[in-house]
Parts: structure tokens; sequence; C-alpha cells
């Protein structure tokens, strides 16, 4: 069989998972390599790139029988005139929990692009956004390109919490975690390394930290578990699928907050026979599910079986969110993609608690926020510098005419233009400070304005926005 796979990644950031020994890679970041007998390896292209001149660049009998497309929400590889292409094509949908706008700028390429099947890999909770749009079949393949190194379990730890990753300001909740577990005198070992010797310190310590960038089953939790890892990682939303294939306190723990957090590393490295049972038992439930060459099986089923197969694929990965049953027009879809993708990044950056709803907004939208891992949905704010609004253009016009001060700090307008609600932003910033002369200002690292009362943030009109 012979597969075409396009990436943004390189050979030393997360390369492919084999799916073929007839396997081409072509992206950005590898090389133009053939074998010493003249057979393919890869292909070097730009960042966008079309895919008939790929082609064209392989040898004449090189006819692939499967194309894969990983394309991500920051489009480091992205492939045209997929059409064209004389086989199945599948394009596997990455890391749509972070950035201005993930969601609605991959659903605006799957449409364009047209690929037979869809897969998310990193953020299942995300799936239904693809569902709405009726872009079937839509499935999950978690983290598909996760590697297993084979390394040995070990039945002795050394007493020690260890961390492999990014802890950049893109991973602003995973960075403060981490300092404040050392913070705390708990002993850490972290750092980065190269992912086969991150598998053997997971083997080798009593427990694994895992921190997700921002709500999305990441690769670490595989990567560790397939390592024979005891993880403490983040507890996720439901349709995350992290719930649905492992079992807290069993498979790995999970905790919810800082003292959760505290008091789980600290109970679990008192108890070191505890820890071993733990990572056992999750290494073995992975190796049943995940193992490497089941994930390659599945995934060519989905890919090249035939209709019925990958609807019925799909309708397994759906049967855990009903929210994948709804189908919205384009425009309405767009509205409430934009508008849960202001609050996402939000949480990414660890500025809101909680969510408070207006009555204005339709009970089915508020269901697109109910996969927030770290923020609660309210009635009423608690904490009003914490709290995002989510109201429409209606009623905060008459919150402003009444003089009513706004109940948030962060504005999420979901029905107008962004130009023509900075007056009425600004109304509102002024009643909630009590400023006569509120300042606003466009901020470059976002789809919004920054004042000193808040963030604006808007999305495109709906016709059920009230």
């Amino acid at each position: 069989m012979r597969v075409i796979y396009a990436t943004h990644g390189h050979s030393g950031y997360i390369p492919p998972l084999p799916l073929s020994a007839e396997q081409v890679i072509v992206g950005p970041n590898y090389p133009d390599a053939d074998t010493p007998d003249g057979r393919p390896l890869s292909r070097r292209t730009g960042q966008e790139f079309d895919m008939r001149l790929v082609l064209r660049t392989l040898p004449a009998d090189f006819v692939p029988d499967l194309f894969v497309a990983l394309v991500d929400a920051w489009f480091g590889s992205v492939p045209r005139h997929v059409d064209s292409l004389p086989c199945p094509t599948v394009l596997l949908i990455a890391d749509t929990h972070h950035g201005a706008a993930p969601i609605t700028d991959l659903l605006r390429y799957a449409r364009e692009e047209r690929y037979h099947r869809l897969s998310v890999t990193h953020d299942p909770h995300h799936l239904h956004w693809f569902a709405k749009a009726g872009l079937e079949p839509v499935a999950c393949h978690l983290n598909l390109n996760v590697r297993d190194f084979g390394v040995p379990f070990a039945e002795q730890r050394q007493p020690h919490i260890v961390f492999v990753g990014q802890t950049s300001s893109q991973h602003s909740r995973r960075g403060r975690l981490l300092q404040l577990l050392i913070e705390q005198g708990l002993p850490v070992s972290a750092g980065a390394d190269a992912t086969h010797n991150a598998a053997k310190r997971y083997a080798k310590a009593q427990l694994t930290f895992n921190c997700s960038l921002n709500g999305d089953l990441n690769m670490r939790v595989f990567e560790a578990l397939s390592a024979g890892a005891c993880l403490l990682t983040d507890r996720l939303a439901l349709a995350s699928g992290l719930d649905q294939h492992f079992t807290d306190g069993q498979h790995l723990i999970t905790y919810d907050d800082d003292q959760d957090l505290l008091d789980k590393a600290r109970y679990y490295l008192a108890r070191p026979d505890d820890c071993l049972a733990i990572a056992r038992a999750g290494h073995e439930r992975y190796q049943s599910l995940f193992a490497e060459s089941r994930r390659r099986q599945t995934f060519l089923d989905y890919a090249l079986g035939d209709a019925h197969q990958a609807q019925q694929c799909a309708q397994v990965a759906q049967q855990h969110d009903p929210r994948s049953n709804e189908r919205c027009d384009p425009d309405t879809l767009e509205f409430r993609a934009a508008t849960y993708q202001a609050i996402q990044e939000l949480q990414r950056r660890e500025l809101i608690r909680e969510v408070m709803f207006s009555e204005r907004i339709p009970q089915q939208q508020r269901t697109d926020f109910s996969d927030l891992n770290t923020v609660s949905l309210s009635t009423n704010a608690s904490d009003p510098s914490r709290t995002a609004l989510i109201a429409t253009v209606a009623d905060l016009t008459g919150m402003a005419a009444s003089r009513t001060p706004c109940p948030a700090r962060f504005l999420v307008l979901a029905d107008a233009t962004m130009d023509s609600l900075i007056p009425l932003g600004m109304a509102m910033m002024s009643l909630r400070l009590q400023d006569a002369n509120p300042t606003i200002e466009r901020d470059p690292s976002r789809p919004g304005w920054r004042g000193r009362g808040g963030w604006l943030f808007t999305a495109p009109v709906a016709a059920d926005a009230g």
C-alpha cells in the first residue's frame, strides 16, 4: 500500500505513525529524500502546496492508495487541490484548543478541500463542530502519531515527580502548577528531552506530572501510559475522551485545581505500592486499547473501509457527545464557534473562572461551553473580575440605558460587528468602573479590544442570537 502523509512536523517532532512500508512524508520540514534504490521517502514543500505538483515529484509508477494530511490550527502545512488525488483522502484535525480562531479556520479549510473523511486527534470535545457543519463522516483517532518505544515496565521507581515537555507562555497553567510543586518542596525532575528518553524517565519515576495546554487530551497521556508511568494529570471534560477510556484512581490519577494537585502528589508519593499498581493497570489498559499496532489498524479501517464502515466509526466516536447530533447553517455555526473560541482562549490564559450567560442566549449555544475544563458555567458572577459575560447587543443596550453596572469584567458580544459596539462597550466599562472617560484600544494579540474594564469580543451575526 502506498501512502502520502502531509505534516507540519519533522523527524524529531511528531513524526507520522508509519501506516505502510511505502509511505512518503511531505511537508515544509522534511527533505527531498529517496532510498538508494530510488524509492521516495519524503518531499519538501512550502507551507501551502499544490498536491498536483507534489505528485509530479514522485516516480511515475507511484500511485497513492491513501492520502493523509495532519493540519492544525497554525496551518504549518496546508495541502491544496486534494480532490485531484486518485485515492481516498483523510484530514487529521489537530490543535483546535488554542489560538485566535482554530475551529473556524479549520472548518473553513475542511469545506474548501472536501476530504473524503475527517478525524480529530487531540480534541474529541471539538468533533461536534465539524459534525454540526455536515462534514461527514468525522471520527476520532486519539493521538494517532504517538510512538511506543517498548520500554520495559519498571518495578523499582525513584521517589520523585517527573515532567518532560514545554512550559512556555502558551502553557501558562502548566508552568504555574509545575512551579507550585517545586515551591512546595516536592521532589520534581523537569526539563526537555527527546521522546524516547522521556519514555525511560516516565518508567523510572514514581509519578509523572501532566497538565493539558487547554483541556486537550494531549500526547503525553499516551506517551506516559505507554511507558508504564503512574500518571498525575488534570481532569478533563467528559467529551475529551479521557474518562471514557481510563478510570481515575485505577489507571491514572486526576486533579481538579492547585490544592487537589498538591494533596494528591503528597498522598501518592507516600504510597509507592499504590503508584505501582496504578502504573501497571494504566499500562495494561493502554496496551489493550491504544497500542501502536491497534491505532494503526483502526485508522486504516476507517480510512480505507467502505462508506458503511466509515459511518459506523463516526457514530462510535460521536455517541458520547450528543452535541454532534445538531446541524447548523454556516452563519450560525461561525457565530457560535467564534464566541466559544474567545472564551476558550481566556481559559487558556487563566483570565476567567466562570462564564455567565444572559437570558437571551439559547440553551443549545450554552452547551457549546460545557467542555471547558477549568471554567464553571453560572447565572450569577461570584467574581466579576474573572467572569466572562456572553450577551447580545440588546442585553447590553438595555443595561447601558438603565445604567446597570456590567456584572463581569470580560464581555463577549455575540451578535454584532465590533466597530458598532465600541461606544456601547465604552459605556459599559464606564458603568463598571464609575469612570466617565474609559479608554479602549485594539489588542493585537487576539480578536478584540482592550480597556481598563475588560475585553470586548465579537462574532458574526446569527439569526437566533436574540
